[in-house]
């Protein structure tokens, strides 16, 4: 209990320091561990399997769009293991390896698979003794993120089958077992738009299509069907100077004259178009209610305040970042000088 208290504090802390700065998306999770070990027979042990109850601690780093590298730790126990002898059986698990999420920062749901390798080290009843031993370990497995909120979720899983080779001495075979956990995830990061690209040999929208090249971790962007919208709108004409006029807030939501619509904040994950002004820039760019802009250049916006700030002083081309449904986007609009 006082390693699963600890684990949440430390969330807590690194969630306050993700907020504050961008960094790749990182996955914490802590939990609820069992271990169903086979122990194998030799000539001082019998075959048995111990069912051993325990914690498990990892953490994932996302280096690319889905891969990430993952660290777990875990530890189990079981009391009077062999049943007629006070002697207690328990391991202590390092290890690392590649994870390969489904699914994106936008999804109620995503699952993962994961293959890690390392060290187990373990009491084992030998002989009406107990005797540590380490082993190498591999573990491979799959589990499911629900998320209750945007940085919160609960983790089912991993379930993993587990490969360790202990008592070598005693020419043992190797041990097939079954460990499988759940608990609370924590996510952190990986929440802002990359940088401006240095463009590729080639036009422009070349350019835009290879977005991902420099910071291969972010949400990335498919090309949009007939059906959605299109993502530059560089011909239409430039539109009016329009006199600087103050920011109002009414039951509409947050009025940006410069771009002709209404905004609602969206739980600092960027500024919700509530309405759209007939005629304005917004109408213009093919911009709905419901969209929500996410950045303005490059820069991520996480309100309609810092969006009126990234645009009250900027005209003609702006690159704007949006999300529509689960489609990530951008588009250019024309602002009228100032």
């Amino acid at each position: 209990m006082d390693k699963l208290v600890r684990i949440a504090l430390a969330a807590v802390f690194l969630l306050g320091i993700a907020s504050a700065q961008n960094i790749p998306a990182i996955d914490v999770f802590g939990g609820y561990s069992y271990l169903n070990f086979d122990l194998p027979t030799t000539s001082v042990t019998s075959s048995q399997r111990l069912a051993l109850n325990g914690w498990e601690f990892s953490a994932s780093v996302r280096l690319l769009h889905r891969l990430s590298v993952e660290a777990d730790v875990s530890g189990h126990q079981l009391s009077d293991c062999v049943g007629t002898t006070t002697i207690n059986c328990s391991n202590l698990s390092f290890m690392g390896g590649p994870r390969f999420t489904f699914g994106n920062h936008s999804s109620k749901i995503t699952g993962f698979v994961h293959a890690l390798v390392g060290e187990d080290r373990m009491d084992l009843p030998v002989s009406g003794f107990s005797v540590s031993d380490t082993s190498v370990m591999a573990a491979a497995g799959a589990g499911v993120d629900y998320w209750f909120f945007r940085h919160i979720g609960l983790q089912l899983g991993p379930a993993d089958f587990v490969y360790t080779r202990h008592l070598n001495q005693y020419a043992a075979p190797s041990q097939n077992s079954i460990r499988a956990s759940g608990g609370i995830v924590f996510r952190f990061g990986g929440d802002f738009s990359p940088p401006e690209p240095k463009p590729p040999k080639g036009s422009q929208e070349k350019a835009e299509s290879h977005r991902s090249w420099t910071r291969p971790w972010h949400k990335t962007t498919s090309a949009p069907s007939e059906s959605q919208p299109r993502t530059v709108a560089t011909n239409r004409p430039a539109q009016p100077a329009q006199p600087a006029q103050p920011l109002t807030v009414s039951s509409r939501g947050m009025s940006i004259a410069s771009l002709g619509a209404f905004f609602a904040p969206q739980e600092f994950d960027g500024a919700k178009i509530v309405e759209i002004v007939p005629g304005g820039v917004a109408e213009m760019a093919s911009l709905k209610a419901g969209d929500l802009i996410k950045s303005v250049d490059g820069k991520a916006v996480r309100t309609p305040m810092e969006l009126a700030a990234e645009l009250s002083d900027k005209s003609g081309k702006v690159r704007i970042g949006i999300l529509r449904g689960d489609f990530a986007t951008e588009t250019v609009i024309l602002l009228g000088s100032r």
